[in-house]
């Protein structure tokens, strides 16, 4: 490789990098805004709502987001919102 097809390169992986950020954060913003809108807590993810509702045998979806976001994504956003609860 020449230096500026690494240059190239280089930027094209720092682009990647900077909106995968963005995406996540802008993916986790829409978590908590549909949480707050359909009538839970601030601060917390509709993941670890659905398992919250899930240790409290209620119907949850868990499975599901899961399914798409890996395993135990459920139980990690939970376990991370309860660490962070009371600290707002």
């Amino acid at each position: 490789m020449n230096t500026q097809s690494i240059r190239i390169y280089t930027m094209v992986r720092l682009l990647f990098t900077k909106v995968g950020g963005y995406i996540h954060r802008v993916g986790l913003a829409l978590s908590v805004l549909f949480n707050v809108i359909t009538g839970g807590a601030s601060n917390q993810t509709f993941s670890a709502r659905n398992w919250h509702w899930r240790k409290n045998d209620r119907p949850n979806i868990v499975w599901l987001i899961d399914g798409v976001l890996g395993r135990n994504h459920c139980m990690e956003c939970w376990v991370y919102w309860k660490v962070r609860e009371n600290k707002w």
